[in-house]
């Protein structure tokens, strides 16, 4: 666990090299675009919209009501699939730089967590604007949603690094997430609230990604809070990283030959 911790702390201070290289691999995907990264943003918007549109009048919802819980939700939804998605390739990926550079195998994985939370910081602005024309919620909803916010980030860069350590050794974990995504979309609220699937809550039992958007999307959307949730995820994010560093820690050495 020793070695684990240590290369995560060595991999924090490097922020000068996985931040330039989130901004930098941002900027290079859409050089010589007039919209550059706000590609994205556009085409979650477009997404929003569409999907609104669809929703609201096959579940005879009002508009009102179902742009902010898809704006919300999906925002969310890229960033999380996106991380988890793409860990699984986070080290073999970057073989040429860990062969050949000492560098901390975690600033790998703190450059992948930037680049996607640049792009959130971009699709925020749709939440913004949906919320101009709907209502935003009260600064204290708002200061919830950003304490929900901070849980979700801690829970998914264990979940990173788990992935990225398993995925170096075998190589058939990515392809298994990628079949695994779309159904993991559908059992979690983003098109919905849970409260239209009460006679299937167990679904959200067994699904902690759906817990982790509650804490974000309840806040923001004026829903109830269950204190439990926080405190289950809490649990889990200690639970989760005291593993993965003792994992991370025993196999760190071995990554090299892996990929």
């Amino acid at each position: 666990m020793k070695e684990g911790i240590k290369d995560l702390v060595t991999g924090l201070k490097r922020r000068d090299i996985w931040l330039y290289f989130a901004l930098s691999d941002t900027k290079a995907r859409y050089a010589r675009s007039t919209l550059g990264p706000w590609w994205i943003t556009l085409g979650t918007a477009l997404g929003v919209i569409g999907l609104g549109l669809v929703w609201s009048a096959v579940m005879n919802i009002d508009l009102s009501k179902m742009l902010p819980n898809l704006a919300v939700g999906l925002v969310l939804w890229f960033m999380i699939s996106g991380i988890i998605s793409e860990s699984s390739g986070c080290f073999s990926n970057q073989a040429p730089i860990i062969r050949n550079y000492p560098l901390p195998l975690s600033l790998h994985l703190l450059k992948l967590m930037s680049r996607h939370l640049i792009n959130f910081a971009h699709n925020i602005s749709i939440i913004i604007v949906v919320f101009i024309i709907y209502g935003f919620p009260t600064w204290q909803n708002l200061l919830t949603a950003l304490l929900g916010f901070l849980i979700v980030l801690i829970n998914l860069s264990w979940i990173s690094l788990l992935i990225a350590t398993v995925g170096a050794r075998f190589r058939d974990l990515g392809p298994s997430i990628d079949a695994l995504m779309p159904v993991l979309f559908f059992l979690t609220p983003i098109l919905y609230k849970k409260s239209d699937v009460v006679s299937a809550a167990a679904w959200f039992d067994f699904n902690p990604i759906a817990t982790l958007f509650s804490l974000v999307k309840n806040p923001l959307l004026s829903l109830p809070i269950a204190e439990f949730d926080y405190w289950s995820m809490v649990i889990l994010a200690v639970v989760g990283w005291g593993v993965v560093l003792a994992i991370f820690g025993r196999y760190k050495k071995q990554i090299v030959f892996w990929i």
